[in-house]
């Protein structure tokens, strides 16, 4: 009994991470990849990031369920594939559940303190959810650490061990980063991207 609790606990702690390292992995795409012209991916992501990132509160005045529609569909997705698959155990409904508050998570960062629910500002005090002076390194300088916005245990170790400049490094020559003029004289980058051949 207590050998299942304790993996129960192991098991959710480590799904709570994959979500906050999949949004951070979405989030450097959207930092990173395409220009709000690209098709579909452009229009439906980078151009809201770039709003974002030029006017950070402006979020907050989007409706919360307009603003996480997206992962909304992702997570419904998710959770479809799963019962299609007979595979909708606990950790596929904890996964989706988690998932449907990346972005909310988020939106507290940018929130002030004083307007947050309670419960939440206990939880950022507890290092459990991401507070908006961890989520601020993000905004500062070139947006180019910090893409995980759940919690705040992620990003130094990604940040550390090069996680984001490995991606960069793999998928940028591919795909081009015209948003990103710090890859500019990235020998790797260059000329060679399927992006700035069209």
């Amino acid at each position: 009994m207590l050998l299942e609790i304790v993996t129960g606990i192991f098991w959710a702690v480590g799904l709570y991470l994959l979500v906050d390292f999949i949004a951070g992995f979405f989030h450097w795409a959207e930092d990173t990849l395409g220009t709000p012209e690209t098709p579909i991916w452009g229009q439906t992501f980078v151009a809201p990031n770039v709003l974002h990132h030029n006017a950070p509160l402006e979020m907050n005045k989007i409706h919360w369920f307009r603003n996480s529609l997206p992962i909304y569909l992702i997570c419904i997705a998710v959770l479809g594939v799963a019962w299609l698959t007979d595979s909708l155990g606990w950790k596929v409904w904890f996964f989706a559940f988690v998932g449907l508050f990346a972005q909310q998570t988020h939106r507290w960062s940018h929130t002030p303190r004083k307007a947050l629910p309670r419960l939440v500002v206990f939880l950022q005090r507890l290092k459990i959810l991401q507070d908006a002076k961890h989520h601020y390194k993000h905004h500062r300088a070139d947006h180019s650490t910090h893409f995980c916005v759940g919690t705040p245990w992620l990003n130094p170790i990604l940040d550390r061990f090069g996680v984001w400049k490995f991606l960069e490094r793999m998928l940028v020559p591919v795909f081009g980063a015209p948003r990103r003029p710090d890859l500019d004289d990235k020998t790797w980058y260059n000329d060679r991207a399927f992006y700035s051949r069209q």
